[in-house]
């Protein structure tokens, strides 16, 4: 928006003075065309990396190569289509929040080439400041934490005013986010430092530390953000208080469901590999059990 005043700009379209987004202002052509150059490259760096390391290409399943395309069409609709509504309703300005630090980043974290991320963690010095960052605790305080900061009303309208305050704030959580993802959906075994029921737990906090910051606005009896006060065309639609609401709401039902998936997909996942383990020690058992019987039947034959 060059040196537009952001916020000027979004109290013109809150009075009327602008129209709803056009087709091409929802498809966001630049957007769409540069999520299908990040899949092509993604697949192309799959290939390569495979081939480069002859670990042969069948390493990244069909099922992570299908989770990190959505992740980046998830980001297109969010970044796009949605966010093209997300200047004139809360909601949608939540809507596009919720996918883009809550849905993304594990999506691409499960398909990213395991190759790739590990040529990052083999630095020594490199791998020391990616452990730190990536630790339970440190995530867990981070992200939240910068999420409930971001919504403190002064601190909300104040990045709101500026496009590059909002940008750098974008990429800021979004760094959090991967962050805060990692311990849960590592794709690198040797630095999955959780334990199944440890994650479970994370889980349970992160879900904890981010509910305040979504009752603060689904309960909240008055108007908080100057930014989105709302104008004629979106007071048509719905009040600005009910907008507002609504935009905790869907922040907490988007956390529920992706917090619910993983949650779930960590444990049949610890079930899977129990019942593997279960499976295992059989085998070995009977394996010992047949050498037994096969050494008791030679030490007579022995002796005679």
């Amino acid at each position: 928006m060059d040196n537009m005043d952001h916020m000027e700009h979004m109290k013109h379209m809150n009075h009327g003075e602008a129209s709803f987004p056009g087709f091409w202002e929802m498809v966001n052509p630049g957007t769409l065309l540069l999520t299908v150059l990040f899949i092509i490259l993604y697949f192309v760096a799959v290939h390569r990396w495979s081939k480069r390391e002859g670990s042969g290409e069948e390493t990244m399943s069909v099922l992570k190569k299908g989770a990190f395309v959505s992740g980046a069409l998830i980001y297109y609709a969010a970044t796009g289509p949605i966010g093209a509504f997300s200047h004139f309703f809360f909601s949608a300005h939540m809507t596009e929040m919720s996918l883009v630090y809550l849905v993304v980043p594990p999506l691409l974290l499960v398909g990213a080439p395991p190759t790739l991320l590990r040529k990052l963690w083999n630095d020594s010095r490199r791998k020391g400041i990616l452990r730190f960052v990536t630790h339970p605790v440190i995530t867990l305080l981070t992200f939240n934490g910068l999420i409930s900061l971001y919504h403190l009303p002064v601190v909300f309208d104040t990045i709101m005013s500026r496009m590059w305050w909002m940008e750098l704030s974008h990429v800021i959580l979004m760094m959090c986010a991967f962050m805060m993802w990692w311990p849960l959906v590592c794709p690198l075994p040797e630095e999955d430092r959780l334990s199944p029921l440890q994650k479970l737990g994370y889980i349970f906090a992160d879900g904890v530390l981010l509910t305040p910051a979504c009752a603060f606005l689904a309960f909240s009896s008055a108007l908080l953000y100057d930014s989105f006060q709302g104008g004629a065309l979106t007071t048509a639609i719905m009040p600005p208080l009910e907008d507002q609401k609504l935009g905790g709401v869907v922040m907490k039902i988007i956390q529920e469901l992706a917090y619910g998936s993983v949650l779930a997909y960590t444990f049949f996942g610890w079930v899977r590999k129990q019942r593997q383990q279960d499976e295992e020690e059989l085998v070995a058992r009977r394996q010992k059990s047949i050498h037994q019987q096969e050494n008791d039947k030679i030490l007579p034959s022995f002796n005679h």
